[in-house]
């Protein structure tokens, strides 16, 4: 019986059960050389059917354990992932926590409404909110790196406008170029392509952040060209393109040394340890920038002289056929990766607000002061609350309050069951909330509209938008 018989190595005996060795020099039976193969042990062909139906079955264990071995991986993988996803949500919300009271006060401190700090004060606070808004880029940056990776960051295409695409870098980097004393130049083609301009924006705004860092005189330039034919493509839906768009950054600066050329792409790394004491910057700006080309079906490639320039380029398909329109998954680069606001807030945006009546919930100490501070500069009334059961209790004795601003991360009941127990209160249905929450992973938004909030604005608070939100909730 298959069962019953076993395979040995070369050298020994197939009998029922039972294997033996030869005598010491002794020859191999004809049999057993037919049956199997001398250096591997696998029977070249039936001649033996119950050897080989027992190999046979050998293999199927062997491969058997090999993918419970694998499903065994594969769990501790999604665990691991888990664990970093989790990870990434509280240290976010660690770190945006305290970010955006120190952002909110340095910024009202700089505005100096009261007249009462001397300039060198002024500016003391302004590099404050400058710092403090260079580390949510940072914090930023490793949370879309790990989104990436994560695949969960997701793409919509559609036809960009070159024209938007314009105003976007030269509203970013035409005064940097003043500033340093650099020639900048725009240049764009009739083609535009299909694609994310989100992702495209942001991209083209890491390669000229580059290109400005990384020169000192000279000049910097963004072309935008039909692709030269004879390109080696190695993305596969630029080869099966009919047409590829090229965007280049030029620059004049030190340039990168042959050997670095592929080392930058690669996480915090830069060309040298100099260049980041001397320049700043923590070398995720390149990375990012890749694996974004690659959603979009595209490719970054560089050619640098060093002490020359360089030219950074990005070549995109002109029409995307290889990529599916998605709903893009909303980040929080949504409501504050732009242009970093004018510190002072124009007092005629927050005059529809007057005299309104807010309810702030948050277990944050430092998060209610700058947040009150600011809302009470605007001429609101701010009810306090620290945990979600004091934030209903005061909803009950201040039935004449306008909107909510709810904090997530709340200790006990949470921000989403607090919403879900007020829009259950009769006269509360359609009470405007906002989740002001620094807890802004992929998914939060949705999961703060499905537990009943009007809108979502991410800690540290941008004040434009958060100001922006709050009248529109109210219709205002």
């Amino acid at each position: 019986m298959p069962g019953s018989l076993r395979r040995v190595r070369t050298g020994e005996e197939y009998s029922n059960g039972q294997k033996s060795a030869p005598e010491p020099g002794a020859r191999k039976s004809p049999e057993l050389k037919r049956s199997v193969r001398p250096r591997a042990g696998i029977p070249s062909r039936p001649e033996n059917p119950d050897a080989y139906a027992l190999y046979l079955e050998r293999q199927c264990g062997v491969l058997l354990d090999a993918l419970e071995e694998l499903k065994g991986s594969n769990v501790v993988l999604e665990k691991r992932t888990a664990y970093k996803s989790e990870f990434l949500a509280n240290m976010s919300h660690e770190l945006r926590t305290p970010l955006n009271s120190l952002l909110i006060l340095a910024k009202l401190l700089a505005e100096n409404e009261e007249e009462n700090l001397t300039p060198k004060q002024v500016e003391y606070a302004k590099t404050i909110n400058s710092a403090g808004n260079d580390l949510l880029s940072l914090i930023s940056q490793i949370l879309d790196l790990s989104k990436i990776e994560a695949g969960k960051l997701q793409i919509e295409t559609k036809k960009v406008s070159l024209g938007e695409v314009r105003d976007f870098v030269e509203g970013n980097f035409r005064q940097v170029a003043e500033q340093k004393g650099l020639d900048f130049s725009v240049r764009l083609a009739p083609d535009a392509p299909a694609t994310d301009n989100q992702r495209l924006q942001q991209i083209l705004k890491n390669l000229l952040s580059n290109g400005f860092k990384f020169t000192d005189r000279g000049r910097v330039e963004l072309k935008v060209e039909r692709a030269q034919s004879g390109v080696a493509f190695k993305a596969g839906s630029l080869k099966r393109a009919k047409a590829v768009v090229a965007f280049s950054v030029l620059d004049t600066g030190i340039g990168i040394t042959e050997e670095k050329q592929q080392l930058i792409f690669e996480a915090f790394q830069q060309a040298d340890a100099s260049t980041s004491r001397m320049y700043g910057g923590t070398g995720l700006g390149l990375t990012i920038s890749r694996e974004l080309a690659q959603l979009l079906g595209g490719e970054i490639t560089v050619l640098s002289t060093p002490g020359v320039g360089s030219t950074f380029t990005l070549y995109l398909p002109l029409s995307g056929p290889d990529l599916e329109s998605s709903f893009r998954e909303v980040s929080e680069h949504e409501y504050y990766e732009e242009p970093l606001p004018e510190l002072s807030i124009p007092p005629q945006s927050m005059l529809e607000l007057v005299g309104k009546k807010v309810l702030l919930v948050d277990d944050d100490a430092r998060n209610l002061f700058a947040v009150t501070s600011l809302l009470e500069r605007g001429k609101m009334k701010v009810v306090a609350a620290g945990t979600a059961q004091e934030g209903i209790e005061a909803l009950k004795a201040n039935p004449d309050t306008d909107l909510v601003l709810m904090d997530i991360m709340l200790p006990g009941m949470d921000g989403f069951q607090a919403t879900q127990v007020i829009r259950s209160m009769e006269g509360y249905e359609k009470l405007p909330i906002v989740a002001l929450t620094a807890k802004a992973m992929p998914g939060d938004r949705e999961k703060c509209l499905e537990a009943g909030c009007s809108d979502f604005v991410p800690k540290p608070v941008n004040t434009e938008r958060l100001i922006t939100v709050m009248k529109q909730t109210l219709g205002l």
